[in-house]
């Protein structure tokens, strides 16, 4: 090793320069290092920070910040170990918390606390900070010690897909119909990150499809779905945790690249220390990158710059509308919020590309605003009142007035299809198909977007229960847009042959035909003596999909009993091919039942919603149980109901 001479001016030599000297010399030697608020690459949490790393010979000190709701609790795992090539260092002390005990967050929602943990060898570049191996514990992947900043653009990104032109209009909506496929690359993938990942299509039909649990290659880390799509869709990419990932725009019948940074979680934890006031904004953010038919459009949606402003209303907050107002004070308040807010966008420093989307998309909420105008004030009413018990109906709401709502119609065209394009695309086609209001007669014209939508609105259903008459295809034929025809033609094709390949699998047990009053009794009589848990639940709620998901490994695992009977209840919500498709990965007994029956049991234990759950024990005495939303509560129930 060459020695490096140091040449010391005679006049900076002070005892105080000689004693500094020494000490920066000592940390040399005993290769002690410091990272304050190291980049992150990837993370499944915002709750936990990481604000300093002090890498010592004798230990590595994490200094963390910790965020949470004010009086809840988070709790760290004596089982928590460092991770680097890997090697696992485990926890060796704590400071300012307990390992495995309950930590209860202060009222600032703000804690600090020091993990203390066997040293990482001298060279580490980054490591992982794991909180033990279970699923939900917090992980922190690729802990940075180099002094990196932000991230880089990756390189498996081809170049054409990097750049965007934001000078761009946005592009029209496609009215045809295709079978398209989505390739996801995952950029920066790690297994631990999640081996499925979810899609969620918004169509302009007025529907969302789910692509749910869509396999990862972990050897190269792709993921492909193919699908009939019907006109132009937003999908948006979800992690198997629930965290999204990117945006896309499709076209039908593209086969279309999604390049998925992984680091998009990373960058979150920059956007927390900025919010928090430990760091100054990040540089912009890419999270996917998107080829196809409407590439730039998707990559400017996937830009992320910290400070962009928001310029949508809220209308959900429970604050956009005083329940007090009038129908007239109502509709002025939407117009006067519309038109303040589109004066911003259009003295905003936005590029036109950002600045047409952004209208399009407050064109599209306040649509939806005056559809809604009745019940955004009852929203309103629960807000201020905390009174969410829908069975109370809400009193004193004026009625919105047609006279009134269609002041929206002179604000902007609402039949201009690029309508369709905007952020809030399903809430304009709820809007444009709401049974409240003749739009196209409040607007006066009974052509274009609004009244084809409201034509067609019925037909979805109709085609997914394969359901669609001779009268109603003769109608579709007889549109001005032929897009419809086809759309639900199609649709209603590829449900024949997927109820021709369900209807082998699936099983749907005869409802017992007795009143409705005697039902329930008639559905668990035949399990006396058994435990049963009745789930209600329908295809289209994704929490009741994903609880199912959780619960499904219980039936083989710790709940494994021939004591314990699992007891579906459905509804004619559900569309039959989409129900009989899922039901037979779903093991326990299936009821799909009309909606006089499904209204009788939801009114007879009180039902807020789905999913819900109602316990049956072997006496054969049951209780509603919604604590059950609570996975680790219901299982810990089950077992002791077993048991006794």
């Amino acid at each position: 090793m060459k020695q490096k001479n140091i040449i010391l001016p005679a006049r900076r030599r002070t005892g105080a320069w000689l004693l500094a000297l020494a000490a920066l010399l000592a940390s040399c030697n005993s290769g002690n290092k410091t990272a304050d608020y190291p980049l992150v690459e990837a993370t499944n949490t915002r709750t936990i920070d990481i604000a300093r790393v002090e890498l010592t010979d004798t230990a590595t000190i994490i200094r963390t910040d910790a965020y949470y709701q004010p009086n809840y609790w988070i709790r760290i795992s004596s089982e928590s170990y460092l991770r680097a090539e890997g090697k696992r260092y485990r926890l060796t002390g704590a400071e300012g918390i307990t390992p495995d005990s309950l930590f209860w967050m202060p009222d600032s929602g703000k804690a600090h606390f020091t993990l203390r943990f066997e040293p990482l060898p001298a060279g580490t570049r980054s490591f992982d900070f794991i909180e033990s191996d279970c699923d939900d514990c917090f992980k922190l992947y690729g802990i940075d010690l180099t002094g990196k900043q932000a991230f880089d653009t990756p390189d498996e990104v081809p170049a054409e897909l990097q750049q965007t032109d934001l000078q761009a209009a946005v592009p029209d909506p496609i009215l045809k119909t295709g079978t398209t496929t989505v390739r996801i690359h995952l950029l920066h993938y790690r297994p631990e990150l999640g081996r499925e990942v979810n899609m969620y299509v918004n169509t302009l039909l007025g529907r969302q499809q789910p692509y749910e649990n869509i396999p990862v290659d972990t050897a190269t880390a792709t993921a492909t779905l193919s699908f009939l799509q019907c006109g132009t869709a937003q999908a948006a990419l979800v992690s198997g945790w629930g965290s999204l990932m990117a945006e896309a725009y499709l076209a039908p019948g593209d086969t279309t690249d999604v390049y998925v940074d992984m680091r998009y979680s990373g960058y979150q934890i920059l956007l927390n220390r900025h919010e928090n006031g430990v760091a100054g904004a990040p540089a912009p953010f890419r999270r996917a990158y998107v080829s196809g038919t409407y590439a730039n459009l998707s990559n400017a949606e996937n830009l992320l710059e910290d400070g962009t402003p928001y310029y949508g209303m809220n209308l959900l907050t429970g604050e956009f509308a005083d329940y007090r107002m009038t129908s007239a004070e109502y509709a002025a308040h939407v117009a006067e919020r519309y038109k303040a807010l589109a004066d911003s966008i259009g003295q905003s420093s936005l590029p036109p590309l950002g600045k047409e989307l952004s209208l399009l998309s407050l064109q599209e909420e306040a649509f939806y605003a005056m559809a809604e105008g009745d019940y955004l004030r009852e929203h309103n009413y629960r807000h201020e009142h905390d009174a969410w018990d829908f069975g109370q109906k809400v009193e004193g709401i004026d009625p919105l007035k047609p006279e009134d709502a269609k002041a929206v119609c002179a604000l902007f065209d609402i039949n201009n299809p690029k309508l369709l394009m905007g952020r809030a695309m399903s809430d304009y086609v709820r809007a444009a198909c709401s049974p409240a209001f003749d739009w196209p007669r409040l607007a006066g014209t009974e052509q274009g977007l609004v009244a084809d939508l409201r034509q067609v609105e019925s037909y979805y259903d109709k085609a997914e229960n394969i359901a669609l008459t001779d009268e109603d295809l003769a109608r579709l034929k007889a549109m001005d847009t032929p897009f419809f025809l086809d759309a639900f033609t199609q649709i209603q094709k590829e449900n024949q042959a997927k109820l021709a390949a369900a209807e082998l699998k699936a099983q749907v047990m005869d409802t017992p035909d007795v009143p409705k009053e005697k039902l329930f009794e008639a559905l668990i009589a035949p399990h006396k003596g058994k435990v049963v848990l009745v789930d209600f639940w329908n295809t289209w709620c994704g929490p009741c999909r994903a609880a199912i998901k959780a619960n499904e490994p219980l039936k083989s695992g710790e709940l494994k009993s021939d004591g314990l009977v699992w007891l579906y209840i459905a509804n004619e919500t559900s569309p039959l091919v989409t129900y009989k498709t899922m039901i037979p990965d779903i093991r326990g007994l299936h009821y799909r039942l009309n909606e006089e029956q499904w209204d009788y049991l939801c009114n007879k234990f009180q039902i807020d919603g789905i999913p819900s759950y109602v316990l049956v024990d072997k006496a054969g005495k049951y209780a509603l149980r919604n604590d059950f939303r609570d996975h680790e509560l219901m299982k810990r129930t089950l077992k002791e109901e077993l048991q006794k």
